[in-house]
């Protein structure tokens, strides 16, 4: 059976940066064969969360908008990418809303302890794609932490992003031909049929590049702080580790390919 991959679009300018990495991900994922299915979220009718919390009766949200459309592919797809662009360090209003609305599904899992995916189904993945005007990488922090807070939610395994900083005007993406590369084969990743996850030694799983396959390289990476819009520093430090293929005959080569904050340091 093919795999069902769901974009989401959540930027309000359709066809400008971060809806073109969307489409050249989902245009991966359409040649391993997979069943795309591609929403703008500006188009819809979305409501913010009332946090009623109706939903921690029954696990379904009460309010009837076009969330009822999203819920199913969000239970049901095998892949899910999400773009939003940056906008003030996070993601714009309309896609946090969507994520917001998934309050419904934490209830499902932790209140009412019933599975978010079908027993027995293979691992869902999921990836995050966003430009962001500013040249700081830091700037996608907050949209990445919210990301990760849905992926461990729905039960969705983190499977790559693509982070492209100081893009801003409308069509400034086709000048990097490298996110283009990384978006279609995250794609391809995305769009494949399942296979049971590589375990090192001790359990933990080994990282592999979604292009060549073969096992990442792993480093600490601090990153300074700043002050409000990227334009002073803190005098604090972000510490980070990440993930890149070390293959110097893969298209990957040297592309952060995963990312995660180390817990702060106590002695601090």
């Amino acid at each position: 059976m093919a795999v069902t991959v769901l974009g989401l679009a959540g930027s309000p300018r359709r066809g400008g940066n971060t809806e073109t990495l969307l489409d050249w991900c989902l245009a991966g994922a359409r040649q391993e064969g997979a069943v795309v299915v591609k929403y703008g979220l500006c188009d819809l009718d979305l409501h913010a969360c009332r946090a009623c919390e109706a939903c921690r009766e029954d696990g379904v949200c009460i309010q009837r908008d076009d969330m009822q459309v999203l819920y199913p592919h969000l239970r049901a797809a095998d892949s899910i990418v999400i773009a939003a662009p940056t906008y003030f360090q996070g993601m714009p209003a309309v896609p946090k809303i969507v994520i917001d609305r998934c309050q419904a599904f934490w209830a499902l899992k932790y209140v009412l302890k019933r599975p978010i995916a079908e027993p027995g189904s293979p691992e869902r993945l999921g990836a995050f794609l966003s430009c962001a005007g500013t040249t700081s990488m830091q700037a996608f922090d907050g949209s990445r932490q919210v990301i990760r807070s849905l992926w461990y939610t729905l039960d969705v395994t983190p499977a790559g992003e693509v982070l492209c900083p100081g893009v801003d005007a409308k069509g400034q993406i086709l000048e990097q031909t490298s996110a283009r590369v990384a978006a279609e084969q995250i794609g391809r990743h995305l769009g494949r049929e399942r296979s049971a996850a590589k375990k090192e030694k001790g359990g933990a799983e080994v990282k592999t590049c979604i292009n060549c396959g073969k096992p990442l390289i792993d480093r600490v990476e601090e990153v300074e702080r700043t002050g409000t819009g990227g334009s002073r520093s803190t005098g604090e430090c972000s510490t980070y580790r990440v993930w890149f293929c070390p293959n110097s005959d893969c298209v990957m080569y040297r592309t952060d390919l995963y990312r995660e904050q180390i817990a702060d340091r106590t002695d601090r």
